[in-house]
């Protein structure tokens, strides 16, 4: 039975996500020959460790790829090297989940880069994504070198079927690359019209108090997937004890940031005051626990 606790707590002002984040976006600069054989040769045995395992499925296999660089964040050699990956795994009679609808999953889960490093994550969104099989890799640089490393899952029980990685030269060319930082994807953020509303206890605004605030529900897509952890949310708490524009800054996936903005909609409060002692509306960061036992 899974068991959920709630921790309305305020937070820094800035809450800032880095690390891992999902690569899906292609880069024009192509890999050196010996890097691309070095891929490809990867790439053949994870294509191989698939049509074995799957030899006697019936139907299309849906593979969703994703490679992060998990210390440095996303870079222009990582958006490459995911780019021609998913290219020899297609080539290979690999059917691939198309970048469009993986972004289109992420967007629906409304997921954090941090939380794609969990492996029910990835499940989660492999369902949302039709995908039956998770190929998720890392790069990471490794002294002189830059190492991938890739692990391939079935979607239903993540148990990893293949490991491999393989070591290449960090050029210049590649160094370079590197250097280029993508865009990582943020938490969704508060709107605009919001950002002039004062921080609860900051500046003479006290903190609201909470009078009701039942546990959220569990998705049933999570409970199956045994999906857990934190999700962070903005909310504007006004004067009459409710909370609006609730925003997921941190979520999880398997339909837990709409149960989350759900139950933080459902809450009461004790309104803030303001310096002038009235009530007031203030903003509060919330962190909102999902645990199976």
């Amino acid at each position: 039975m899974p068991l959920l606790s709630k921790i309305p707590a305020l937070l820094r002002p800035i809450f800032r996500i880095s690390a891992t984040a999902l690569v899906i976006f292609f880069c024009a600069v192509m890999p050196s020959y010996a890097q691309q054989a070095q891929i490809d040769s990867l790439a053949a045995k994870v294509a191989s460790a698939i049509h074995k395992l799957f030899k006697k499925a019936t139907g299309q296999q849906l593979v969703m790829v994703v490679i992060s660089e998990p210390v440095i964040g996303p870079t222009e050699l990582g958006a490459t090297i995911a780019n021609q990956f998913r290219s020899a795994l297609a080539s290979r009679g690999i059917s691939l989940v198309s970048s469009t609808k993986l972004q289109q999953a992420e967007d629906e889960e409304e997921i954090s880069p941090v939380a794609l490093r969990d492996p029910g994550t990835l499940a989660c969104v492999a369902s949302v994504a039709g995908a039956t099989v998770i190929v998720d890799g890392t790069l990471q640089r490794s002294g002189d070198s830059l190492n991938l490393a890739i692990s391939a899952l079935r979607d239903k029980n993540t148990k990893v079927f293949f490991k491999g990685d393989v070591d290449f030269d960090r050029t210049p060319e590649f160094a370079t690359l590197q250097d280029r930082p993508v865009p990582s994807l943020p938490g969704r953020k508060a709107s605009e019209s919001n950002t002039n509303i004062p921080e609860a206890g900051k500046n003479g605004y006290t903190h609201p108090t909470c009078l009701y605030c039942p546990n959220p529900k569990y998705s049933d897509r999570a409970f199956a997937m045994k999906e857990q952890g934190t999700v962070i949310l903005d909310a504007v708490i006004a004067p009459d004890g409710k909370a609006h524009s609730v925003t997921v800054w941190r979520g999880l996936s398997c339909g837990l940031n709409l149960q989350a903005v759900r139950a933080v909609e459902d809450w009461t409060f004790q309104p803030a005051n303001g310096p002038d002692g009235k009530p007031a509306a203030v903003h509060m960061l919330f962190e909102v626990d999902f645990r199976v036992y």
